[in-house]
């Protein structure tokens, strides 16, 4: 895992198409349709800079077994994994909403 706590890249599925993984711990990994990590990375984007109220993002990818669950914090975001979760700097909430932009192009 790189030092920002996640990592963002385009893969191939071999139905679905074209998907944006987004892996969180070394063994919580989420596959986002493009529309969907566009959402995501909007949303990240909307709480990050106030415009949004919402305290949690919730989101249920359809190729995924597994959750986005993040909890808005005082200083960043709390993102739920099978094994806790990992916390995020304003900082790196920005870079994780830029990264899944920039995968989605």
């Amino acid at each position: 895992m790189p030092e920002q706590g996640f990592s963002v890249a385009r893969v191939q599925h071999r139905v679905m198409g074209q998907q944006i993984r987004l892996q969180l711990a070394p063994d919580y990994v989420l596959r986002l349709t493009p529309a969907e990590a566009s959402s995501l990375s909007f949303a990240l984007v909307a709480v990050r800079t106030g415009i949004s109220p919402e305290r949690e993002i919730y989101m249920s990818p359809i190729a995924s077994d597994e959750a986005f669950v993040g909890s808005v914090q005082e200083a960043g975001m709390c993102i739920a994994t099978g094994d806790g979760g990992i916390t995020l700097d304003w900082d790196a909430v920005g870079r994780l909403a830029a990264a899944l932009a920039l995968e989605v192009g």
